[in-house]
């Protein structure tokens, strides 16, 4: 037997079914109470991990059950599905912090444990609201410990094309200790710096660890071969930052918190005019088969640019209007330019094997090109007129094909 396939062999075992979860009863306020899963830990100090918009999924429970053979207790809470809400980012951004800071008062009045706020997404959000308003509570008893947070969502709205995000107003009241895992292949990555600088403004320590050839450690139900490859590292390394979150004074001042009204979504759902700053970038990237594709010059033609991936449903759908409308666009001084962000050649070889993709796919292997256009969402598209120049973008996957759409790339010829 080689040494990789027993450590193969061991971090299978270390993900095996869920056999320490139980379920506790957590009072959040005087009419509130909801269920949390829990994980027993022999040591001093509890994670409260809240849900993602999505809720918790297979690689949350692998985590915590091995967070919990580390000797940390696990407490994981859906607060959209505690209060019967709806799991979507709207929800989730809506939600403050009252709920959280009550559950993490109660996670220490019943296990007297130093308490750590976890959340991956946009749920990151409700970590630093529910440590803002435990803050506002001036709590006397020093046991609060920092954030951990994994690709964090915190963006107000998505912005129209070539528009750098609106945040959240907690990221800039934001003064405690936090640790931060960002996923290298996540569509957030290219304001990741922007991130880090914004939390760290009032001195406090932010640290960061990316986390390579994922998308997400938790985006898929079931556990990929990537994830798990990121997930056996985690246990040890969590364990190490919250000794050394700790090692840092937790501010007792409060920073205001500005207030926004009700949360709106910046998808475009139709073609919309572009208003960002920035010209096309030159092309010069591979296809799926290998190809050498070079762009250096929009000029002449009408050109459409998508980003999109095979995990992004909407783009999926999207595929089979993009096919017909390279069919109508023919014989016209048109041109259809698909990238693909952050995922490797076979992945999309496979995906054209079971999906009609009738233009070629470029690869953006590490997801750089698309930061150079600030690509957040996905799809994006942005249509070029026969200047060179970014006339219409949408962030959302549309119907490409629909006469008024046809209407709009013709009226650029």
């Amino acid at each position: 037997m080689t040494k990789s396939f027993l450590l193969h062999i061991l971090l299978l075992l270390s993900l095996s079914p869920f056999s320490s979860a139980n379920e506790i009863s957590v009072q959040v306020s005087a009419a509130d109470e909801i269920t949390a899963e829990h994980y027993p830990g022999s040591g001093n100090n509890l994670i409260v991990w809240i849900a993602p918009e999505y809720g918790f999924r297979t690689g949350h429970r692998v985590l915590a059950e091995m967070l919990s053979k580390q000797g940390i207790e696990i407490w994981m809470v859906d607060m959209l599905d505690a209060l019967f809400l709806p799991h979507n980012s709207t929800s989730i951004k809506n939600l403050r912090g009252k709920y959280v800071a009550n559950i993490v008062e109660q996670a220490h009045n019943k296990t007297g444990k130093k308490i750590i706020v976890m959340g991956d997404s946009y749920a990151s959000l409700s970590v630093l609201y529910g440590i803002h308003e435990w803050q506002e509570k001036e709590i006397k008893k020093n046991y609060l410990i920092g954030a951990i947070l994994f690709s964090p969502y915190t963006y107000q709205s998505i912005p129209p094309l070539g528009q750098l995000p609106v945040y959240m107003p907690i990221i800039s009241a934001t003064n405690i200790p936090i640790m931060i895992y960002q996923a290298e292949n996540n569509g957030n990555i290219g304001q990741f710096n922007t991130l880090v600088k914004k939390l760290q403004q009032h001195g406090n320590p932010v640290y960061t660890r990316i986390t390579p050839k994922v998308m997400s450690i938790f985006y898929r139900e079931e556990v990929s071969a990537e994830m798990r490859e990121q997930l056996q590292p985690l246990p040890l390394n969590i364990k190490k930052m919250i000794s050394i979150l700790k090692s840092h004074p937790f501010p007792q001042k409060v920073i205001p918190l500005k207030h926004i009204g009700e949360n709106k979504t910046g998808i475009d759902t139709s073609i919309k005019n572009y208003t960002g700053a920035f010209s096309p970038h030159a092309i010069h990237l591979f296809d799926a088969h290998g190809n050498k594709v070079n762009v250096a010059s929009y000029k002449g033609k009408v050109t459409i640019v998508n980003f999109w991936a095979t995990w992004c449903p909407p783009c999926v759908e999207e595929i089979p209007s993009l096919n017909r409308l390279k069919e109508k666009m023919k014989g016209h001084n048109f041109e259809l330019i698909s990238i693909n962000y952050a995922e490797d050649k076979q992945t999309i070889i496979d995906f054209m094997k079971k999906v009609n993709v009738e233009f070629p796919v470029l690869l953006d292997p590490n997801g750089e090109f698309a930061k150079k256009w600030n690509v957040l969402a996905y799809p994006s598209t942005f249509i070029i007129d026969k200047n060179g120049k970014i006339k219409y973008g949408v962030n959302a996957a549309i119907i490409w094909d629909s006469p008024e759409v046809i209407i709009k790339i013709k009226s650029l010829l």
